[in-house]
């Protein structure tokens, strides 16, 4: 549009008429890709974005929402996000952690926050701000995190003791602490796309998988197992990453409108996921395919024992100093809190 612009004032300023194509279509677009199905708080908010940025005065874009990986799978799509050739993806950030290992933090059971509220401050954050800045060296801008969630397992198994777990084939993402996490409760990793989750559980290739209830829900997980057994152990919170190639196209007021509508997307997704946790557990019960386990506070904590410190310290030694100052930083947010 600038060059446009240069063009049309250089020809007038020579005494010529210049006549400037006629603007039909927005100066950019913007495709935003995620893998979860239509109407999913994830959706929400993904829309939201897309409808901000769609009336804005001072941004030229136009933007398009891709759900159920539309434009390729959650964990083939990434070089396209990088080249530029899709401009957003919403994804856990695990899909991250093959390009900035440091960003494994955020995979680490029972690590964050129990309360979503209490979550949703450390999100914002210093130490937080940090964190989402590294991706940006690998080609990834990082504006915003959204919170979708505490993952719980799915089996045709109750998994109420850690021996429960072992010998389980589950379907795991592209990160090492969560590789990590599954072997020291002693299963079986298989790592696949998440659009081919539900086939694979019911054909029995894979045991089980962890995912938050709504998302349980809306992927139909619980027709095909027999049991969801609540350990909350980790977050399954969406990392807004664009491409830094498209990124640093637009000009500082459109990144200014974007982190805008990014937030607003996060808050519409927070709220979608907790309203609907009730509503789809309510729902899943009453289906009568699948058993609900709720854990005591003896048997999460024997779980938890497993998983930490041992998680945490894997996490430290794979990816050096930096992931101990980013661990400590959060530590000490945490203590600021009054958390444990």
């Amino acid at each position: 549009m600038q060059k446009i612009i240069g063009f049309a004032a250089a020809a007038c300023l020579a005494g010529t008429v210049a006549y400037a194509p006629a603007v039909s279509a927005a100066a950019f677009t913007m495709k935003i890709s995620h893998s979860a199905a239509p109407g999913d708080p994830r959706d929400q908010g993904a829309h939201t974005v897309a409808d901000l940025l769609n009336q804005s005065k001072t941004c030229d874009i136009k933007v398009q929402v891709y759900p159920s990986d539309q434009l390729g799978g959650s964990e083939t799509i990434w070089e396209q996000v990088q080249l530029g050739g899709v401009e957003v993806m919403i994804a856990p950030a695990a899909n991250l952690v093959p390009y900035e290992p440091l960003m494994g933090l955020l995979d680490l059971p029972y690590f964050w926050p129990s309360e979503p509220e209490q979550l949703l401050q450390v999100y914002q954050s210093d130490a937080m701000k940090k964190l989402l800045k590294l991706p940006e060296a690998h080609g990834f801008v990082v504006p915003g995190i959204w919170h979708t969630g505490y993952k719980n397992w799915t089996s045709n198994k109750a998994l109420r003791k850690p021996e429960d777990f072992k010998g389980l084939i589950v379907r795991v993402m592209p990160s090492k602490v969560l590789h990590k996490q599954n072997e020291l409760l002693g299963m079986q990793n298989v790592s696949m796309n998440f659009g081919d989750t539900y086939s694979a559980l019911q054909s029995g290739t894979i045991g089980g998988q962890d995912n938050p209830i709504p998302l349980i829900y809306n992927m139909k997980f619980y027709e095909v197992q027999k049991y969801i057994t609540m350990t909350n152990h980790g977050t399954l919170d969406q990392v807004f990453a664009i491409s830094k190639v498209f990124w640093d196209k637009l000009s500082p007021e459109c990144h200014d409108e974007i982190q805008h509508a990014v937030t607003e997307g996060g808050k519409v997704t927070y709220a979608a996921n907790q309203k609907l946790i009730a509503e789809n557990r309510a729902k899943i019960e009453d289906s009568g395919t699948t058993t609900i386990v709720d854990l005591t506070p003896e048997e999460k904590s024997a779980i938890k024992d497993v998983l930490q410190p041992s998680a945490k310290e894997y996490y430290v030694e794979l990816v050096g100093p930096k992931g101990g100052e980013l661990v400590a930083e959060f530590e000490a947010q945490f203590k600021k809190m009054g958390l444990n």
